[in-house]
């Protein structure tokens, strides 16, 4: 069996996030197609990685962190020599088929493992360093800060982005993005996926109202501000509840200020059931990029869903989705989706078809391999002839 090698800074475990999530399930799409998966992953939360693995897919603690500015800027520019020496002592027992390096600032990594031989496949989850721009900027030391880090993140894009010999990305939105610094034959489009059985199909809807997702991230946060302070009121209170679940919603939901007929969660083992019993899935996002899982995994669990057009930006709903940008307008399509239960489930159950067409793990496993082939077909070629590294030397012809 071929053995590939996975890296990411994301801890998955518990997976109470999007980023989580999409990590998870990569991970199994490359076991399903026929993998040993040696996956190199963080681990914020100090689980026992070992107790997660199983047949075909061994968990490691990646040996760095998330680069941060402050840890100094040369982070981003430099591959870790810790993990590239368990990297060739990996590839000399069982040679390693290819290696995909996921999201963040990993692409130091690119040129020392392809001068192992071994092709590199880059995931993105989405344009970080657009997405660093949106970051909100409360004072003039913020935006110098927030200013400098995109920044480093733009160069560290345009200087190693390329040198992968396959690039994924999650949307045709970031495509169109990355194609003004890398060729168009090596962008592929994967979007987030996830496997999901189609288990919501009968059972009881609590009455309440469901947001999802990883109040670490800013975005979660403004947006939950946005719609309490705008859209959540007296007749939507006397209707319904909202309850924020996931990653420190808790927390965001205390940051309210005690807004009656507000419930945080906090972090669930199960992010799914607490969809998928709800009436009404809520995204009222106003910054982000990529595509959201917590969209897809509302799709999977039949639940209607009320969105900004932000907050379902790249996703192909077939206008299943009540997509709202006004506070207003918003409240209005929640009313809607409790006012007619049938026309909402209707929705949802079309919702659940384009899931298993487009955003279902079966769906993608096909492109995941032609990407998988692209990558080994353009480092065989690039081995040829020998290419230029990022410090702009070039290679021997087993480069």
């Amino acid at each position: 069996m071929k053995t590939l090698l996975y890296a990411t800074y994301v801890s998955p475990f518990p997976a109470n996030s999007g980023e989580r999530i999409r990590v998870l399930n990569l991970i199994s799409a490359l076991r399903s197609l026929g993998y040993t998966v040696e996956a190199f992953v963080g681990n914020y939360d100090n689980v026992d990685l070992k107790s997660h693995c199983r047949d075909g897919i061994h968990f490691h603690q990646i040996p760095f962190a998330w680069p941060r500015l402050r840890q100094a800027a040369g982070i981003y520019f430099r591959a870790d020599a810790g993990f590239m020496r368990d990297l060739a002592s990996l590839h000399a027992r069982t040679p390693v088929t290819a290696a995909v390096l996921d999201y963040g600032f990993i692409g130091a990594h690119i040129d020392p493992i392809a001068r192992l031989g071994i092709p590199v496949v880059l995931g993105t989850h989405n344009v970080e360093s657009a997405l660093t721009g949106q970051t909100p900027k409360r004072s003039p030391g913020a935006r110098a800060a927030i200013g400098l880090r995109q920044m480093v993140e733009r160069r560290h894009e345009r200087l190693f982005f390329p040198r992968a010999d396959a690039v994924i990305c999650v949307s045709e939105e970031d495509k169109r993005v990355y194609e003004k610094f890398i060729p168009a034959r090596r962008l592929h489009v994967i979007p987030n996926f996830v496997d999901i059985p189609d288990r919501f199909q009968q059972g009881d809807r609590l009455n309440r109202i469901v947001m999802s997702g990883s109040f670490d991230n800013f975005q979660n946060c403004e947006g939950l501000q946005w719609f309490a302070e705008q859209v959540w009121d007296d007749g939507l209170r006397n209707r319904t509840g909202l309850y924020v679940v996931g990653k420190r919603s808790d927390e965001a939901v205390r940051a309210l200020k005690d807004i009656r007929g507000i419930t945080g969660l906090g972090a669930r083992d199960d992010l799914l059931a607490e969809i998928g019993t709800s009436r009404c899935a809520i995204f009222p996002l106003l910054h982000g990029g990529g595509t959201r899982v917590k969209c897809l995994e509302a799709m999977a669990a039949r639940t209607p869903v009320v969105t900004t057009s932000k907050g379902c930006e790249g996703i192909v709903h077939g206008g299943t989705f009540w997509v709202a940008d006004s506070a207003a307008a918003f409240k209005d399509a929640i009313l809607d989706v409790f006012s007619d239960a049938a026309q909402a489930q209707a929705r949802a159950a079309e919702a659940r078809r384009i899931f298993d067409k487009l955003y279902s793990l079966p769906a993608n496993l096909n492109g995941l391999d032609h990407v998988l082939a692209s990558a080994a077909c353009v480092r065989f070629a690039r081995s040829s002839r020998g290419y230029r590294t990022a410090s702009g030397q070039r290679t021997s012809k087993t480069a």
